[in-house]
């Protein structure tokens, strides 16, 4: 069969060789991805193609966020006229990929430019046929002919683990994914001559075997699993291993030297306080280390084996103390103290210098700086800056090569995403030269070297990557394990071999609903989950009519700005732009919603329609912009500007234009009063703060009430809504004005 570069489908004509697309002969315009994508999917049609495959085809030398796929589908969809999650043209698999559900005929121009007799893809073909409904539907009943009838070098033993996937009668075939298993596996043993055996942990390996711990929290129980590969075949999946089984949140997991101990920080058996454990990778249960009220995080474990460095939150939240302590318990020492900016949006990590003399930590250059990553020598707790980040971004999860020749870190534009550098050192662990950008801006993790000093692993899009850092490229997604992995961490133990361990962590938030008969009245009825998926949905805000909710939501892969009925029914995908967005708001009016994200690299106000389509950036000509609100009027928009370390509330109208500074003092979260005569504003929304009003036409700002978590407040008619922790009892609490 000649490979043809024309296809046709329906009323279009392909030609990859052009590049053109055209329906009834004119031209159909696409983008040169939307056009990529399209090639990729009429090349095999009827093919399920999973979206890490094309994300690969039409962005081979890029590293992309997901809903950058989804977005070019959606784009695609339209342009076919077809805008049908399942339509005519492109089918979608939940969670897997995408088909191409039409016909394609390879078009041969010597011949016409009409459909070549030879290669036609027989999409849309019965696949069962029949005089009568009755002849087909008993075709479709009967039971399927034993593999052995089609080729009798099919072993007994195969087609019995087989024919349960073929049966057409529920009841005979495999009733679980787990049933399914262990008939292969069976086969598997059976097939060698071998009884299934314990592996023991000590036999776990990474790269061609693989160890893995999960920590599955915060809202199952967490759990640590091994991820094995049989020694007897190398290219089996790797398998996860129940190894313990705790009750709490489990977080940022770091192995001992020679791989056979892990320590992590648990929320403990009573759930109560975070603090440093160790545990012995297939035996016992784990050992507290610390056990003070305060906060204990980001333990890492000495490259000599003897230390292991942590970090404590002081209980104002705005400073942390650097603690050393021995692996078998001890007393505790504080090297320390550092003050971080955004520590609350995200824990920062600690990492170790090779000659276990100095850690590396994120902190505060001082007053008005922007955080940058710092080394901190045991001995002394000198601190030296070794990062000097430029305008509005942050240096944070340093990490320095085993080999002691590189440093990576990542260089946040925002609390959420950023792209991860690597700068050269000389000896004692000095910069050489400038820092070398290796990824596109993207939502990951903190990063962990291999023991070759040239690979990096790093958790992003719920999933772990390796990437070479020192020639860049593309990353290559770890197979078989890392599902919802974050913080990997790569131990080489006493044989040689390597081990992995990584937190499973899985978040399934809700948006819940409270009635009540009038502002500030008691709930009439217990809270109910109003917007609900498997996945996280979030920060959700009210419509002027309520009858829609806007929210976030990685439902579809990458966190997105969603609406939804109150009751969760009818929920759309407002935005698919892969940039981390946050705090939808609506406008009075309902016409417009607006939200802060990265588009450009750095945090901006954008502003879509309530009914979809393609986002406006506003702050382009600001320095930056947050956390945005609307006038009563629908006529302004309030947001937060950064300069100089320190925030304050600007506005500007909603159609663009220049901006006004509104306060002089520190202020992040703001909304307009019903009535539009005061502005209420929280000072912080990374920890506990004031609340406070400013009148709009001329006054000075006053106080309203302290310990406001998080900045989440609303103002109603007669009072302010607000959640407070520091109360005694914690929940929403309601205040007049």
């Amino acid at each position: 069969m000649e490979n043809f570069s024309q296809s046709q489908f329906g009323p279009f004509l392909i030609d990859v060789r052009e590049r053109v697309l055209l329906r009834d002969g004119q031209p159909v315009p696409l983008t040169p991805k939307a056009f990529d994508l399209l090639a990729a999917l009429v090349a095999q049609p009827g093919r399920l193609i999973s979206k890490e495959d094309l994300l690969q085809k039409v962005w081979p030398e890029t590293f992309v966020e997901e809903s950058n796929l989804a977005y070019n589908v959606c784009a695609l969809r339209k342009a076919l006229g077809d805008p049908a999650e399942n339509g005519r043209y492109i089918g979608t698999v939940s969670k897997q990929g995408y088909r191409f559900t039409a016909t394609v005929s390879p078009v041969n121009p010597a011949n016409g430019g009409q459909p070549s007799s030879e290669g036609t893809a027989e999409i849309g073909r019965e696949a069962f046929t029949g005089e009568s409904r009755l002849s087909i539907l008993a075709e479709v009943n009967e039971e399927p002919a034993p593999p052995r009838r089609l080729t009798t070098s099919v072993p007994p033993d195969v087609e019995k683990t087989v024919l349960p996937f073929l049966r057409q009668d529920p009841v005979r075939r495999y009733q679980t994914i787990a049933d399914a298993k262990v008939a292969h596996e069976d086969l598997d043993a059976d097939s060698s001559g071998t009884a299934q055996r314990h592996v023991p942990p000590r036999s776990f390996a990474f790269s061609r075997r693989w160890a893995a711990l999960f920590a599955l929290a915060p809202v199952l129980p967490a759990a640590v699993y091994f991820a094995v590969q049989s020694r007897r075949v190398s290219s089996e999946p790797l398998r996860a291993l129940p190894l313990t089984s705790l009750q709490g949140v489990m977080r940022s997991p770091s192995l001992s030297p020679d791989g056979n101990y892990v320590v992590f920080t648990w929320t403990g058996p009573k759930q109560d306080n975070s603090d440093i454990y160790v545990q012995q990778i297939g035996a016992g249960s784990p050992h507290p280390l610390t056990s003070d009220p305060s906060n204990d995080y980001s333990p890492s474990w000495s490259p000599d084996g003897r230390t292991i460095a942590f970090l404590r939150r002081e209980p104002s939240g705005g400073k942390s103390g650097v603690w050393r302590i021995a692996p078998l318990g001890g007393t505790e020492r504080k090297v320390a103290e550092i003050q971080p900016r955004l520590a609350m949006y995200r824990p920062i990590s600690l990492a170790w210098c090779p000659d276990s003399r100095c850690v590396l930590v994120t902190d505060s250059p001082g007053e008005g700086k922007w955080d940058a990553v710092f080394l901190i020598a045991l001995d002394t707790g000198e601190k030296r800056q070794l990062t000097y980040p430029e305008g509005q971004v942050l240096d944070v999860d340093p990490a320095i090569s085993p080999d002691g020749r590189s440093l990576i870190f990542r260089r946040d534009t925002t609390p959420f995403s950023g792209a991860f550098y690597r700068v050269s050192l000389k000896a004692n662990a000095v910069p050489d030269g400038e820092p070398v950008r290796l990824t596109s801006t993207l939502s990951a993790g903190r990063p962990a070297w291999m023991p070759d000093s040239r690979e990096i692993l790093f958790a992003a899009r719920g999933a772990l990557w390796r990437l070479d850092a020192r020639t860049r490229g593309t990353p290559t997604r770890l197979p078989f394990v890392g599902q919802d992995g974050l913080t990997p961490v790569v131990s080489r133990t006493l044989d040689g071999r390597q081990r992995l361990v990584y937190m499973r962590s899985f978040a399934d938030g809700n948006v819940w609903r409270v009635d009540t008969s009038a502002a500030g009245v008691p709930a009439s009825t217990p809270p109910v989950a109003a917007i609900a998926s498997t996945r996280s949905d979030q920060i959700p805000n009210l419509s002027p009519n309520g009858l829609q909710v806007a929210f976030l939501s990685n439902r579809s892969g990458e966190s997105e700005i969603w609406v939804a009925a109150p009751d969760g029914s009818n929920a759309d995908q407002l935005t698919s732009l892969g940039i981390t967005p946050g705090f939808p708001r609506w406008s009075p009016d309902g016409k417009l919603i607006a939200f802060h994200g990265d588009p450009e690299g750095r945090p901006d106000i954008l502003l879509v329609s309530s009914r979809g389509g393609k986002p406006r950036n506003l702050t382009t000509n600001m320095p930056n912009g947050g956390f945005p609100s609307f006038s009563r009027d629908s006529q302004w928009i309030y947001f937060t500007v950064v300069q100089s370390g320190e925030a304050r509330i600007w506005k500007m109208p909603a159609s663009g234009g220049a901006g006004v500074q509104v306060t002089n003092n520190i202020g992040t979260i703001a909304i307009e009063s019903h009535d539009g005569r005061d502005l209420y504003y929280v000072e912080r929304a990374e920890r506990p703060s004031s609340v406070w009003r400013l009148p709009l036409g001329s006054g000075a700002p006053v106080k309203v009430l302290d310990g406001v978590v998080l900045g989440t407040f609303d103002v109603v008619e007669g009072g302010i809504y607000y959640i407070d922790r520091l109360s005694s009892e914690a929940g929403v609490q309601v205040t007049g004005r």
